[in-house]
């Protein structure tokens, strides 16, 4: 029966290759003790064409054996014993083989003069372990005219006898930890005592799980789900539960007299208290049957892997490789030998660019803030996101991959193409109460005009009328484009974990761009990206986050004079403009509001922003749906820098 599709390459020596004189002969293969009555010995020496077709028939059987069919593998064995085809297919699954490639090799005679041992090697591609070479023989008698295969357990390994079966065990080694930007661990394995159970050795799974639970406090429903769940085998050792070290001293006496449980040592994941960069750093747990599908071998369905997050996304680099044998195992369940060993791969500890104090600090500050809400804070100097938190933690990460008009924040945007162009701070605009553009009509929040004022006020009070219809009477096509892509627009982040891409999209006419202008229309883009706007004023070109730590990616450089222009620009707001609750005593703060419209139904509401820098963080603020960027973002801003300054040095 074909079990599945595999390589097959079976090379046959020719008869010349063949020895029955001297030279070095293979280590002796059992043979069946007693032969079917059709089949005979060899009388005297065998010719050439006798050795050439006992190598044929052993080629037969080897190129049906390396397909898997054990049907056709059968037609070269002489009288095939019960379980035959059993016997392949479990060398097959135990093994994890997916293809097997025989080389056939020299022909001699068997040791009790019963036909010829045609020798062969095989290489075995084993599932997520690598490929394993061995050398065998395949014993041929003869029946009438023909050669057939006198099979035996050995056939499929020399060292094989009735009753063995061959078994895979792989050793994982202890999971890495997730570091902060300084070295200290986020989630790292402390040692515990894991309580397992054997299915096929509980008595009373009802009994059992509430003994567990008295004993260790074993969740009885967990425990049950992972018993019952389909992939898993009698004989497999089943993770319910953990205790310490000191607790199971405990508890050990009680557990010891539970059948079908089993108490190994190990280690267990732990982490700094949630929440803390939760939906990060992610979580470990149990496998999936989705990610094992994905994660494939060595990979089986009891190893713990990462989750969400980091766990998720660096779990090759976090978990490493098992150290793997492959041992014979006889028929009372004793390792009789180990036949092959395959090295693993130490896992590796990852080191981000957070900060646990600053992540700290975030975390308290989204206490406090209406839900949802999104905190991202940059190192300037490098682009590495110090700390990231989004609310609910339920939900999606905001933070990181939320997409969101930025309103009027993009005006960094806006301001540094028209400052480009020669505009200046001092330049006197003007701030109507509204301005149509493209035949769109455009309003300032609370309908508030102005009049004639400097640039620099017309940016500190957010004045949508003066940037709407300036954009596009000052600015070519396409140059706002331009700026949006020097300020990262339209470039994928390359963290390990899902982030969005900022995007901003051509204007297809003069309304358009000016709802662009003004972060409306068809922009977008995530806490995270407007952080790197902030950091791009402050550091003086934009630079794309980073996530671990390394070398940091190279910035866009922004002119020297547009940085300052922009610089000062942040701090009106901050002084005496929309971003006055921003504001901290003795402290330089500098930034941006914003209050970006959506449609929620069949009315309009408005996502809350703030953008800033302080020292040597960048930061963006969002409160979804809050409303007016100073009035709701502004505020969450100021305690964010108060908490920053908090820590000191």
């Amino acid at each position: 029966m074909r079990a599945g599709a595999a390589l097959a390459a079976v090379l046959v020596l020719a008869a010349s290759s063949c020895s029955f004189g001297g030279g070095t002969q293979p280590a002796p293969l059992a043979t069946s003790s007693t032969l079917p009555a059709e089949a005979t010995t060899l009388p005297g020496q065998p010719t050439a064409d006798d050795l050439a077709g006992a190598a044929g028939t052993a080629a037969d059987y080897l190129s049906a054996w390396a397909l898997f069919d054990w049907d056709e593998a059968s037609r070269f064995v002489v009288g095939p014993p019960p379980g035959f085809a059993a016997a392949h297919q479990s060398w097959v699954e135990s093994l994890g083989t997916r293809a097997a490639v025989f080389e056939v090799g020299e022909v001699h005679p068997a040791d009790d003069g019963a036909g010829v041992v045609v020798a062969f090697t095989a290489a075995v591609e084993l599932a997520g372990a690598g490929t394993w070479e061995y050398g065998g023989g395949v014993p041929l008698v003869r029946a009438g005219a023909r050669w057939l295969v006198d099979w035996s357990p050995a056939v499929l390994h020399p060292s094989l006898q009735e009753g063995d079966t061959l078994q895979v065990t792989r050793s994982w080694p202890t999971r890495a930890a997730i570091l902060a930007v300084d070295g200290r661990p986020i989630a790292a394995e402390q040692p515990v005592k894991v309580i397992g159970v054997v299915p096929g050795q509980i008595e009373d799974l009802d009994a059992l799980l509430a003994s567990l639970q008295t004993a260790a406090g074993v969740d009885p429903d967990h425990a049950r789900e992972e018993i019952e769940r389909p992939v898993v085998r009698p004989d497999w050792f089943v993770p319910v539960g953990s205790l310490s070290v000191d607790a199971y001293a405990t508890a050990e006496a009680d557990l010891a007299a539970l059948p079908g449980v089993l108490v190994r040592d190990g280690t267990e994941r732990v982490r700094l208290p949630s929440p803390f960069a939760d939906q990060v750093v992610g979580t470990t747990g149990v496998m999936t049957v989705e990610l094992l599908a994905a994660l494939g071998p060595p990979y089986t369905a009891t190893v713990t892997v990462g989750r969400s997050g980091l766990e998720l996304a660096l779990e090759s680099r976090l978990a490493g490789l098992p150290d793997q044998e492959i041992r014979r195992v006889n028929r009372y369940g004793t390792v009789a030998e180990v036949l092959a060993e395959f090295p693993g791969r130490e896992p590796e500890a990852v080191v981000t660019t957070l900060d646990i104090e600053v992540q700290q600090v975030v975390e308290a500050v989204i206490a406090a803030a209406p839900e949802p809400a999104a905190i991202v804070v940059l190192d300037v100097s490098t682009g590495g996101i110090r700390a990231a938190a989004s609310q609910p933690l339920t939900a999606f990460d905001r933070a990181l991959g939320g997409l969101y008009p930025p309103g009027s924040a993009f005006k960094l945007v806006t301001a540094a193409a028209l400052l480009e162009q020669g505009i200046t701070p001092s330049e006197t605009v003007a701030c109507p109460g509204e301005a149509t553009v493209g035949g769109r009509l455009f309003t300032n929040a609370g309908g508030e005009a102005l009049g004639q004022v400097s640039f620099a006020d017309a940016f500190a009070y957010s004045c949508n009328t003066t940037f709407a219809p300036l954009a596009v009477a000052r600015l070519g096509e396409g140059d706002l484009g331009t700026a949006a892509a020097s300020f990262g627009f339209g470039t994928a982040p390359n963290l390990p974990v899902a982030a969005s891409t900022a995007v901003f999209p051509s204007p297809v006419d003069d309304a358009e761009e000016a709802a662009a202008a003004i972060g409306q229309g068809r922009v977008l883009a995530s806490p995270l990206h407007l952080a790197t706007l902030a950091a791009a004023v402050a550091g003086g070109g934009w630079r794309a986050p980073s996530l671990l730590a390394g070398d940091p990616a190279p910035p866009r450089p922004l002119s020297p004079a547009v940085a300052a222009d922009l610089a000062d620009l942040m701090g009106r707001v901050v002084a005496y403009g929309t971003g006055t609750a921003a504001a901290v005593a003795g402290e330089d703060v500098r930034g941006k509001t914003g209050t970006a419209e959506y449609e929620a139904g069949e009315e309009l509401a408005a996502h809350a922003w703030f953008v800033g820098y302080w020292e040597g963080y960048a930061f963006a603020v969002l409160v979804e749906g809050g409303g007016g960027g100073g009035r709701v973002a502004a505020p969450l801003a100021a305690e964010l820098v108060r908490g920053l300054a908090g820590l000191g040095g």
